[in-house]
């Protein structure tokens, strides 16, 4: 079950981990700063604050317009998501955050995402989805790659490397297609040479998840090295 919600708290968390953050060739504090001029580290609680207050009506209709959508279409996205990984996660939970900031990260300690709540509908649904399969995936991957990925940081590196285009080859699979109407994009521009790679051993292993997970970290621990 995916919960969407909204979380001023979190929204300032974000920021200060954010705020002239860069990773993978994007700069996530310009995305902050572009469209927040003027917000640093000491009065950003105060703009913070300020613009909950005065976009609240705004915020609030997004918030109950995306939680209406996505439980329209979360059962066809558990349903696409358990040819995947053999297993039916619509039991767990889950949970979103609409955030005022174009960040969309995800918090693996704190089972909690965010989405930026501009984006069009199609647009919020395809970071949801993005989000919760990383859930899915670091979980699969711990409950039968442990051996694999226990040495592993899934923030950085090869783990986090093969996260991200994995999201990138499932999100563009015909069921998830049906929904998004959308090709699903290369986010991260170190990812562009080494994602066709990755997407050949998807394509030989057919659909067995543990051989492509096995190959694809030994592929990109051999570019890394």
């Amino acid at each position: 079950m995916i919960e969407i919600i909204l979380s001023k708290k979190l929204d300032k968390e974000t920021f200060l981990n954010f705020f002239g953050f860069r990773a993978g060739g994007v700069d996530f504090g310009g995305k902050i700063t572009n469209v927040f001029s003027g917000i640093n580290k000491k009065n950003y609680q105060q703009c913070i604050d300020d613009y909950y207050y005065q976009n609240y009506d705004e915020l609030s209709k997004t918030l109950v317009e995306t939680k209406s959508k996505i439980k329209e279409y979360q059962n066809d996205f558990f349903d696409a998501t358990q040819k995947i990984f053999k297993k039916d996660f619509s039991k767990k939970e889950y949970c979103g955050s609409l955030s005022i900031f174009d960040c969309n990260p995800r918090y693996l300690d704190k089972n909690i995402f965010q989405i930026y709540y501009k984006r069009d509908v199609l647009g919020k649904i395809e970071v949801i989805f993005h989000e919760v399969l990383h859930f899915m995936f670091f979980d699969y991957c711990e409950k039968n790659c442990k051996e694999l990925v226990q040495n592993l940081n899934c923030n950085n590196g090869i783990y986090w490397d093969l996260s991200e285009i994995f999201n990138i080859i499932v999100l563009n699979q015909s069921e998830f297609q049906k929904i998004l109407k959308r090709p699903e994009l290369i986010f991260y521009p170190i990812h562009k040479e080494i994602y066709p790679i990755i997407e050949k051993i998807w394509n030989k292993n057919k659909g067995n998840l543990n051989d492509f997970i096995k190959e694809s970290l030994t592929v990109l621990s051999f570019l890394h090295s």
